[in-house]
């Protein structure tokens, strides 16, 4: 059988308003560790996702995301530690926990030779919450010939297929592993527009990992970064924007005095009389440090609430800044 064919590949979606969250975690990892022979996938990841919440899941290539996905789909094992969806630890998950368990992953496989109905309708035995009308509504909203076969799919209706076959058994927690790669514009927002009026009335729980971090502002009200198999935050987004700040300073000084930088500043850009830089606000960084003391002949100082691409940015060029260091030292 084909990935989608299997009833581990059911999936959920997205439940509450954006920044809800309730006592109750729909996903856990606690001192998860992955192996890959000699490699390190993943080290120590600790994380615990609310129920109701649509979790960004960000890192660059390599650090680990679709390992985390694999894992807390119970298609991979833990070679340390667990993880849990649904309070089910997902290494022993039954056929009925898999029902409520939906994932979508670029390059997943559909079988090409089935029209669109006829998979729909081999599906929807294996599902007992399978809900007909709403396969019915996705179908419409994606505009979906459901007698065209899934082979003659454009990659764009590809996955609009692989989504309303994922949605359609009503699961409760939605996996999704670049699901937008290589769609057009107008595609994506098509995508997240159903995605999110299926979340807001459903009240599915949805962890996605995805490249467009637009996308992910639009959807998440949750936000972990994963930087060389490292849980390097994991927190609401409502958080985050309130400790991140991007910061442009305009001023002569600039320039001259390197000694004036704070160590605490991300991604720090110069051109000329302008600086940029993103900081943690959190510990109050901005107030200590004092930047109209730091440049006293400033024409302009513009402080503003960092974008989650600029939060992204900033973290993982930190990172790369930090491993240099310390080869250096």
């Amino acid at each position: 059988m084909t990935d989608m064919l299997m009833p581990h590949t059911a999936m959920p979606m997205m439940n509450e308003r954006r920044g809800a969250s309730t006592a109750v975690d729909a996903v856990t990892a606690h001192d998860v560790h992955y192996r890959y022979g000699r490699t390190d996938s993943l080290r120590g990841v600790t994380l615990s996702i609310p129920d109701g919440a649509v979790y960004a899941l960000l890192g660059p290539n390599g650090a680990g995301k679709t390992t985390l996905l694999h894992l807390l789909a119970g298609l991979r094992r833990a070679s340390r530690g667990s993880c849990t969806v649904l309070g089910r630890d997902s290494a022993r998950l039954t056929v009925q926990d898999r029902q409520q368990i939906g994932y979508v992953a670029e390059g997943q496989r559909l079988p090409g030779w089935m029209r669109l109905e006829q998979l729909e309708a081999y599906l929807a035995p294996l599902y007992p919450r399978w809900d007909a009308t709403l396969a019915t509504g996705l179908r419409e909203r994606f505009a979906l010939d459901r007698r065209r076969k899934i082979g003659s799919l454009s990659r764009g209706e590809y996955m609009k297929a692989a989504l309303l076959c994922a949605l359609a058994p009503r699961p409760k927690v939605l996996l999704m592993d670049e699901p937008f790669t290589g769609m057009d514009v107008s595609v994506r927002d098509e995508l997240v527009r159903g995605l999110l009026d299926s979340a807001n009335d459903e009240g599915w729980t949805v962890v996605i990992s995805s490249h467009d971090i637009a996308e992910l502002e639009m959807l998440a009200d949750w936000v972990g970064f994963l930087q060389h198999g490292e849980m390097r935050l994991s927190e609401s987004m409502e958080s985050l924007q309130a400790r991140f700040r991007h910061v442009d300073v305009i001023a002569d000084s600039v320039r001259d005095n390197h000694a004036a930088r704070d160590v605490r500043w991300l991604a720090v850009e110069q051109a000329g009389r302008r600086l940029s830089f993103v900081v943690d606000d959190g510990a109050g960084a901005l107030e200590q440090g004092g930047l109209q003391a730091r440049f006293p002949d400033a024409v302009h100082v513009e402080v503003r609430e960092a974008s989650l691409r600029e939060v992204f940015i900033a973290m993982a060029r930190g990172s790369r800044e930090l491993n240099a260091m310390e080869v250096m030292s």
